[in-house]
């Protein structure tokens, strides 16, 4: 009883959210209203309640200046994040490894079903959410408001206000109260995180219970990371990265290439006119990317597939696709060693 006076005092307490001009949300209720044949009163309703959340500022706000690498910080730069020590480590590899075990039926049948290979698919997930166990504290309506028309609001407004009308729609087709999802402080939700447009376009009930849950069924987190490789465009079977063979006289070239698209736009037999090969056999047609990264000995670079251009879909970084790479790799290894 104590507790939940206590949280009252909090709540009472807590500055209501006001920095936006009450016309604009005039404006959106109609607007959901009109379009979408939302109750009024009820989105009134969940305006009034929205309450600002000082954590924003402090995630949003520019960060201070640092290097991000992949694999190459000297050991006195105390200004650079090495990425992948952050992403492939021994926690999230034994995680991997129990989350795998665990949902072994779901992952076998998305892979059989999507064609995106088992790790793949947990390696995702550690590395959103720690495989659940970071899915965000923060009130999804109040964040989508506060960044698309409240103080928050920045260059991406127009993206956040997107986004909360899509959540307001989510809500609905799952039967979801929104005053109560939390996610992150961007407003990606659920295990596999998923921003709401997301959610609606590429998640599924691959339970088959009736709803989509992408807090507490597994294998609907499974199901939908799957779903949204295939339809970004996910080639089954095939390459991710293949190692490049190079010297250097063509360093020039191959550094260069490195610079452009991750996306495959150049076939492989214009690379091998400049004297750069693969360490694999690749048909001449197909179309690659060239990917650089620093590692403790130095540069390296691959070649990318269309899978690796795929992972990108998910987060646009490149630092991110190789994590999941890397990340899926060292789990499969572990998992084959200890079966």
């Amino acid at each position: 009883m104590i507790k939940n006076i206590l949280i009252f005092i909090i709540l009472i307490s807590s500055p209501v959210f006001g920095e936006v001009d009450n016309n604009e949300i005039n404006i959106f209720i109609k607007f959901m209203h009109d379009k979408h044949s939302f109750d009024q009163t009820e989105l009134r309703n969940l305006f009034d309640n929205v309450r600002v959340e000082p954590r924003i500022k402090k995630y949003i706000k520019k960060a201070p200046e640092r290097t991000l690498t992949w694999n190459g910080c000297a050991l006195n730069d105390t200004k650079c994040t090495n990425y992948r020590n952050l992403f492939v480590n021994n926690k999230n590899i034994k995680n991997g490894i129990n989350f795998w075990k665990n949902n072994l039926k779901a992952l076998t049948k998305a892979e059989k079903e999507f064609g995106v290979p088992a790790e793949i698919i947990v390696a995702i997930v550690g590395i959103e959410s720690k495989y659940g166990l970071r899915t965000g504290t923060f009130r999804t309506f109040d964040t989508l408001v506060s960044l698309s028309l409240g103080e928050n609001k920045g260059r991406r407004a127009k993206f956040y206000k997107t986004e909360l009308i899509n959540f307001l729609l989510m809500c609905r087709e799952n039967k979801f109260d929104p005053s109560i999802i939390k996610g992150s402080y961007a407003g990606a939700l659920g295990k596999p995180q998923f921003i709401s447009s997301s959610y609606r376009h590429y998640a599924i009930d691959f339970d088959k219970d009736g709803y989509i849950d992408l807090w507490e069924s597994d294998y609907d987190v499974i199901g939908s990371v799957a779903n949204y490789f295939k339809k970004n465009g996910w080639k089954a079977g095939q390459s991710i990265m293949t190692p490049i063979s190079y010297s250097q006289s063509n360093m020039d070239s191959i550094e260069e290439a490195s610079t452009k698209t991750y996306k495959p736009t150049t076939k492989y037999k214009s690379f091998k006119k400049s004297n750069i090969f693969a360490d694999a056999y690749i048909d001449n047609d197909k179309l690659l990317s060239v990917i650089g990264r620093k590692e403790k000995n130095g540069k390296e670079y691959s070649f990318g597939h269309k899978n690796f251009y795929v992972i990108t879909r998910y987060n646009r970084s490149r630092l991110y696709a190789l994590a999941v790479y890397y990340l899926s790799r060292e789990i499969k290894k572990a998992k084959s060693d200890i079966l």
